[in-house]
C-alpha cells in the first residue's frame, strides 16, 4: 500500500487543483505558420532549397568516399588504380558538380 502511494505521487503533483496539469506548455498555441501563411510560393522555394541541399550532401557524400580512392591511389601508384580513380572522379563526382553548379 505505501508503495501503491508513492508511485502516485509524482503523477499528481503534475496536476494542478483546477485539474489542469501545472506544465501546461502544449495547451497554448503552437508555434509555426497559420493556415493562411503557407503559400504555394514557400512551398516551391522550400522544394527548391530540399533539392539544392541533396545534391550537395550527395556530392560530400562522392568526395568522402573518394578521398580514400585518392589517399591509396597516391600511397601506392600504379596504372591500375590511377585509371580506378580516375573512372570513379568522372562517374560519380563530375556528374554531381555539374548538378550542383547547374541548380546555383
Amino acid at each position: 500500500m505505501q508503495n501503491d502511494q508513492q508511485s502516485r505521487e509524482p503523477a499528481d503533483r503534475l496536476i494542478d487543483l483546477s485539474g489542469r496539469p501545472r506544465f501546461a506548455i502544449m495547451s497554448e498555441e503552437p508555434a509555426g505558420p497559420k493556415d493562411g501563411d503557407i503559400t504555394p510560393s514557400l512551398v516551391e522555394m522550400a522544394r527548391a532549397v530540399a533539392a539544392i541541399c541533396a545534391t550537395r550532401v550527395l556530392l560530400l557524400l562522392a568526395v568522402i568516399i573518394g578521398a580514400p580512392i585518392w589517399v591509396y591511389t597516391v600511397y601506392e601508384p600504379d596504372n591500375l588504380r590511377i585509371v580506378a580513380a580516375a573512372a570513379y572522379a568522372l562517374v560519380s563526382v563530375l556528374p554531381l558538380v555539374y548538378l550542383y553548379l547547374k541548380r546555383g
